[in-house]
């Protein structure tokens, strides 16, 4: 199985969550807050499975500028996410080398 993941960007009020909604089902706005106000505020997650065995991982990113923090923190994730796995994959070529 292939993983691939997605994250969405875009200016408050654009549909950002609704369209991950739509193409599987889930709310990532799951904070009383955020259900409220109608704006995401903290990261959502979800998942968007295939027959063809590809995993598709969706983070839905906050657009309000008073969040940058919390888009930031996605971008640290996925930078050291990126990081750990090319240590682990070249790790591994180096220990399975023949």
């Amino acid at each position: 199985m292939q993983n691939v993941i997605v994250g969405t960007s875009g200016h408050v009020d654009h549909g950002k969550t609704c369209l991950i909604k739509a193409l599987t089902g889930i709310d990532t706005d799951r904070l009383k807050e955020e259900q409220k106000r109608g704006i995401t505020i903290e990261l959502g997650f979800a998942n968007l499975p295939n027959e063809e065995g590809l995993h598709i991982g969706i983070i839905d990113v906050p657009g309000h500028e008073k969040f940058v923090k919390n888009i930031l923190a996605v971008l640290i994730w996925f930078y050291w996410l990126s990081l750990w796995t090319r240590a682990l994959c070249l790790r591994l070529w180096s220990i399975l080398k023949f």
